[in-house]
C-alpha cells in the first residue's frame, strides 16, 4: 500500500504539535501496525506555518494531486484538527477520499476508517475539534468585551499620545492608559494644522512631506496613517454628544454605562472596530460600526468632543463621489511599479488635448519611490504589440508565461516500465533465493535484492513527482490556450469594446505587469 503522511503546524501556536513530532508519530504507526511488505511506499506532504480554516495549502494541495492520480492508498495524519477544523471542509475531503477509495487513519485521535465505527467516529471527532476551537474563541472574545466594557486596555498598541500601564485590581491585574506628553504634543500639532489650513487627508500628507513632518518612528505620514490618526476616539472626553454620535452610527453601547454616566471625565474605549479576514493569518478589515462596543475609558481624554466633531467635519466636507469622465486605461489595476505598488492613472488636460498618465501611488503618498509619470499610450501600446504577435502565432503565448512548458527529463510511462523492469529482476531473484536458500550464494542475492528494492522505491518517488509535473502541466496548457483564446477575441472585436471591457480582459489575462521605467515585464 503507497502511505501519504500529512503534517500541518499553524501561525499563531509556537506550543501547537511541530511538523517533525507529528511526522515522527505517524512514521512509528505504519510500522507498528503494517508489515514491512504491506508498506510500498511513504510519502510526506507538509503545511509549516498555514492555519486550519485556510484549506488552500501547498502541500495539502500536492495531497490531493496525487490521490487523485491514484499514487496515494491510505492517508496517514497525527490529529484530526490537522486537516480542518470545519465540518463541511472535512466532509468535503474525506468525500474526495472515499471517491477515490483511499483509507484515511488519525494516529492520536485511534480513528481508522476502515471500520463503519471508526467512520462514526471520525466525524465525533471533527465536530468535537471545532466545537473545541469555537469555545476558546466565544471564552476569548467575551472575556475582552467585559474589560472593555469595565474601560481597561484590550490589547495592541496603545493609541497616540498613550503609553500602556498595568493596574491591579484585587487579585488581578489588567492594562489601561496614561498620559504620554511627548506624544499628546505631536498629536496636538497635527490637529491644528489640519484644522487651521482647512485640509483635506491628501493636502495634509502633502503638507507633511513637505515640511519634513514625519510619523513618531521617523517614517513619511500617507494618508491612511493620518485619517488613521486624527480619527482615534481613544483621547476624546466622554460627553452625552459623543454618546449620541456613536449611537447614531448603530454602535453597541455599553449598557452598564448610560448616556447619563458620560460626563466627560474620561476618555473612550472602543473594542470590535476590526476583525480578521477569514483564511489569512493576521489580516483584519475594518468591521461595520454596528460591530463597535463603546464604554467610557478608565483612562482620562485630552482631546475635546468639539474639536472631534470639527475633524468629523472636515473629513466629510471634502469627502465626495463622481463618476470618472476619462475612459479607463487598458492597464488599470493589472500594472505594478518596480517597488511593488500598483500603480494609477491620472488626467492631463493640455492645449493639444488629454494625456493620460500612470504613476506609483507610493511616490503620491510618500515619495519613497523615483519612477516618473508615464504616458499611459506608451505601455498600451507594448502590451497590444505583444498581444497582436499571440494573435499572428498563438505558439508565441508561451514566450510570456511564468512557467514555460519544458518536457520532462523522464514520462511516468517510462518510469513505470522502468518500475515493472526491477519488479521482475526482484522477482527472478526472490525465486533464486528460494531455490538456493541454503548455497553460499544466498547472502550475495540478498544484497542484489536489497540493492535493487532501494532503486524500486526511488523509481516510485521519482514517477509519483513526474506523474504530478505532468498534470500540472496540462493544466498549464489548458490555462495557456485560454489565454489566447480571450486575447484573439480582444483583437477580433477590440473596436466593439469599451475601455472598461477592454481592461477587463487585460486583468483577466495578465498575471504579471512590472514597468522599472525603462522595460515592461509582463507574464501571462
Amino acid at each position: 500500500m503507497d502511505f501519504g503522511i500529512y503534517c500541518r503546524k499553524s501561525y499563531f501556536k509556537d506550543t501547537s504539535d511541530s511538523v517533525g513530532m507529528q511526522l515522527s508519530e505517524c512514521q512509528a504507526f505504519i510500522s507498528r501496525h503494517f508489515a514491512p511488505e504491506e508498506v510500498s511506499s511513504v510519502t510526506v506532504y507538509q503545511d509549516d506555518g498555514y492555519i486550519r480554516s485556510n484549506m488552500d495549502r501547498p502541500g495539502m494541495n500536492k495531497l490531493k494531486e496525487d490521490v487523485d492520480a491514484g499514487l496515494i492508498g491510505c492517508v496517514v495524519i497525527y490529529k484530526i484538527d490537522r486537516v480542518c477544523s470545519k465540518m463541511i471542509d472535512f466532509c468535503t475531503f474525506y468525500a474526495f477520499l472515499t471517491d477515490h477509495k483511499v483509507k484515511f487513519i488519525t494516529v492520536k485521535d485511534g480513528i481508522d476508517t476502515t471500520t463503519p465505527m471508526g467512520e462514526a467516529m471520525m466525524y465525533l471527532a471533527v465536530v468535537f475539534s471545532n466545537l473545541e476551537v469555537r469555545t476558546d474563541s466565544l471564552r476569548i472574545t467575551d472575556n475582552m468585551r467585559h474589560l472593555a466594557s469595565a474601560g481597561y486596555w484590550c490589547g495592541g498598541q496603545p493609541p497616540l499620545g498613550y503609553k500602556i500601564v498595568p493596574v491591579s485590581k484585587g487579585n488581578k491585574s489588567h492594562k489601561t492608559l496614561e498620559f504620554d506628553p511627548a506624544g499628546i504634543e505631536y498629536y496636538q500639532s497635527l490637529v491644528s494644522i489640519f484644522l487651521e489650513n482647512n485640509f483635506t487627508i491628501s493636502a495634509m500628507a502633502t503638507y507633511c512631506r513637505a515640511h519634513g513632518i514625519q510619523s513618531r518612528s521617523g517614517k513619511n505620514l500617507c494618508s491612511t496613517t493620518i485619517y488613521r490618526l486624527l480619527d482615534s476616539p481613544y483621547c476624546v472626553e466622554d460627553t452625552p454628544a459623543m454618546y449620541d454620535w456613536f449611537e447614531g452610527m448603530g454602535c453597541i453601547m455599553d449598557p452598564e454605562h448610560p448616556r447619563s454616566e458620560w460626563d466627560g471625565s474620561h476618555g473612550i474605549i472602543l473594542y470590535g472596530q476590526m476583525e480578521k479576514t477569514a483564511g489569512k493569518a493576521g489580516a483584519h478589515v475594518q468591521a461595520p460600526p454596528t460591530s463597535w462596543r463603546i464604554s467610557p475609558g478608565v483612562h482620562l481624554p485630552f482631546q475635546t468632543a468639539e474639536n472631534y466633531f470639527r475633524i468629523q467635519d472636515q473629513f466629510h466636507k471634502h469627502t465626495f463621489t463622481k463618476k470618472s469622465r476619462n475612459p479607463r486605461p487598458f492597464l488599470k489595476g493589472v500594472l505594478r511599479c518596480k517597488c511593488g505598488r500598483l500603480m494609477s492613472y491620472c488626467v492631463k488636460h493640455r492645449a493639444d488635448g488629454d494625456h493620460t498618465y500612470y504613476f506609483c501611488t507610493r511616490r503620491a503618498l510618500d515619495g519613497s519611490c523615483d519612477m516618473p509619470y508615464t504616458p499611459a499610450e506608451l505601455l498600451d501600446d507594448q502590451v497590444m504589440h505583444i498581444f497582436r504577435q499571440i494573435g499572428h502565432d498563438p505558439a508565441t503565448v508561451d514566450k510570456y508565461l511564468k512557467d514555460p512548458q519544458k518536457a520532462p527529463k523522464n514520462t511516468s510511462n517510462a518510469l513505470r516500465k522502468s518500475i515493472e523492469d526491477v519488479q521482475r529482476r526482484i522477482e527472478a531473484l526472490t525465486a533464486s533465493l528460494a531455490e538456493n536458500s541454503s548455497s553460499t550464494a544466498a547472502k550475495y542475492i540478498v544484497v542484489e535484492i536489497e540493492k535493487l528494492d532501494a532503486e524500486y522505491n526511488e523509481l516510485r518517488r521519482k514517477q509519483m513527482d513526474a506523474a504530478a509535473e505532468e498534470r500540472r502541466q496540462a493544466a498549464a496548457r489548458i490555462e495557456a490556450q485560454e489565454k489566447r483564446d480571450e486575447i484573439i477575441r480582444l483583437l477580433d472585436d477590440f473596436d466593439q469594446f469599451t475601455p472598461e471591457e477592454r481592461n477587463q480582459i487585460a486583468v483577466e489575462v495578465i498575471k504579471e505587469c512590472v514597468w522599472d521605467g525603462s522595460t515592461l515585464s509582463i507574464v501571462l
